[in-house]
């Protein structure tokens, strides 16, 4: 069926020449509500329905963070920045030893999403780590394993 919907969208935006980025926003859009992100293969195929290369697809993917390349429920941006510096970067180390992150930056289970950012802009509270949109500062492996604990919705 999700097959179905997707040829439907991309046919919706095929034969009309090389589409606009915001036209091709909108049919990544229309993919995601579908799917729940926008996996490799289909990208490649939006590509061809929108008429550009399949970098300018991966490129407008970065722009906008709300486009997902897999299904995960959760981001996680660990500040590195100068102020929280080694903190953070021992604290992304940690996510991803926990979580199992792939090279995606993925966990293990698919559900969280987990990067680095140069600064979040809260530099005297560090080290500062942005969950779902929140800051949290002074963030310890101990107050990330409470907040893991919490998104993951474990007791």
């Amino acid at each position: 069926m999700e097959e179905k919907q997707i040829e439907e969208i991309l046919k919706h935006y095929s034969g009309k020449g090389t589409l606009p980025q915001e036209e091709i926003v909108e049919m990544l859009r229309e993919i995601q509500e579908t799917l729940g992100c926008i996996p490799d293969d289909v990208r490649e195929r939006a590509a061809q329905a929108a008429q550009v290369k399949p970098s300018v697809v991966e490129l407008i993917m970065k722009w906008y963070p709300s486009l997902k390349r897999a299904p995960y429920r959760h981001r996680i941006l660990v500040c590195c920045g100068k102020s929280c510096g080694g903190r953070g970067i021992e604290n992304y180390d940690w996510l991803k030893r926990e979580l199992q992150v792939g090279n995606d930056g993925i966990s293990a289970d698919g559900t969280i999403k987990v990067e680095t950012i140069h600064c979040l802009k809260q530099c005297k509270y560090g080290p500062n780590v942005m969950i779902d949109g929140k800051i949290h500062q002074a963030v310890t492996k101990e107050k990330l394993k409470k907040l893991i604990t919490e998104i993951r919705g474990i007791a």
